[in-house]
């Protein structure tokens, strides 16, 4: 256990990162949308923009007629942002944005605890300084887009599935399935990719605890049954979840400049296990140096620059993750490598995968962050658990 006075000092350096990213965001957010230039970064801010404002005409008597958008089978949770900030404060994206970066700043926080438990707090504090000031985790987070929700909830379903693997509470457990729900109202095929490995990683907690850990996985599996019985995840979705179905939504995709291997069939075990190395190649490494051809494809040069840096410590980290805290670091790889996999067999456009992306920057950033650690400090690490 930390003396009190350092338990101290590591609240204020947290406090002051989650500021400092915040202050970043907010400067961000403000100039994108007085020069115009946000919607040239995400054009999905005129699809919130014109779907939210008639549900908040609608919420204030304004409009008679239930808006479209509000009877469709998929997820619904950011248009009603939307339509919620419209109704509060008018024609304007300003308030959304605040809160998103104020979002995005304080996924920092989850993803320093989650390190610390795991790692320590070297390898802690490492981590929450390249998240905190990743140069596409700050642009997406200071857009009207629902990204920064999405990474901040995978971030804190992550943390809380460690702590109820190792200091069980009923508040943890319903602070995970709640969290779990949520996502899906953002993004629902997500329900499947962070709903699994938890439970597993559950099976796999601490040893000589057997009963505790079947009765807990099974209760979570039981939780997260009813939850897909009540229609958390459209119809629609669950159909798009096989390889037939995701090698049909890469096709779909494809489409634009920033297309890639268009015509690439993933379709059956075999196929997909063929083009993953490449799918996974362009979910790291892209937009590579050569296809920069735009200005704002020259954005993502010093991030894209920064990635291939931190490439060998993280392939460190993650090593040293699986050899050494497999148990523990079980749900992290886990998530990491579904959701890793996924999109990169399922995305073929460059544009949306560098967005995607972001929904597991912030583990290989922490992986990166335990490399660089390692190279220092060679062996095992001290951790807070």
């Amino acid at each position: 256990m930390a003396a009190p006075e350092e338990e101290w000092a590591e609240k204020a350096f947290l406090r002051r990162i989650v500021l400092l990213g915040f202050l970043v965001r907010l400067a961000v957010a403000l100039v994108l949308e007085w020069t115009g230039y946000s919607r040239r970064f995400a054009p999905d801010e005129t699809t919130y923009t014109m779907d939210g404002w008639p549900i908040g005409l609608y919420w204030a008597g304004e409009v008679l007629v239930k808006p479209w958008r509000m009877g469709l089978d998929q997820p619904l949770a950011y248009f009603y942002m939307n339509g919620l900030s419209y109704y509060l404060f008018g024609a304007t994206q300003i308030p959304l944005k605040i809160l998103n970066a104020f979002v995005g700043a304080f996924s920092s926080r989850y993803l320093y605890l989650l390190a610390r438990g795991l790692f320590g707090v070297a390898v802690a504090r490492r981590a929450i300084l390249l998240f905190a000031y990743f140069p596409s985790l700050v642009l997406w987070s200071a857009l009207n887009i629902r990204d920064a929700w999405v990474v901040f909830l995978i971030l804190f379903i992550s943390g809380k599935s460690l702590q109820v693997a190792r200091e069980y509470s009923h508040l943890a457990l319903a602070q995970l399935l709640a969290a779990i729900y949520v996502i899906a109202q953002f993004r629902d095929y997500l329900f499947y990719v962070v709903a699994l490995p938890p439970v597993v990683a559950l099976l796999l907690a601490r040893r000589g605890h057997l009963v505790r850990n079947l009765v807990l996985a099974s209760l979570a599996a039981v939780a997260v049954i009813v939850l897909m019985q009540q229609g958390v995840v459209g119809k629609r979705t669950t159909a798009r979840m096989s390889l037939e179905g995701l090698s049909q939504t890469r096709q779909e995709l494809a489409t634009g400049g920033s297309a890639f291997h268009g015509q690439a069939d993933v379709s059956t075990p075999a196929k997909a296990l063929a083009f993953l190395p490449i799918g996974i190649m362009y979910f790291f490494f892209s937009p590579f140096p050569w296809e920069i051809t735009s200005v704002l494809k020259l954005f993502s040069l010093p991030e894209m620059i920064l990635i291939y840096a931190l490439t060998p410590a993280a392939v460190r980290g993650i090593a040293y993750a699986a050899r050494e805290r497999l148990r523990d670091c079980f749900q992290v790889l886990m998530l990491t490598g579904l959701l890793t996999v996924s999109y990169s067999l399922g995305e073929g456009n460059v544009g949306t995968l560098y967005r995607h992306r972001a929904q597991v920057l912030g583990f290989y950033l922490m992986f990166a962050a335990l490399g660089k650690e390692l190279g220092v400090r060679p062996g095992k690490l001290e951790t807070d658990s």
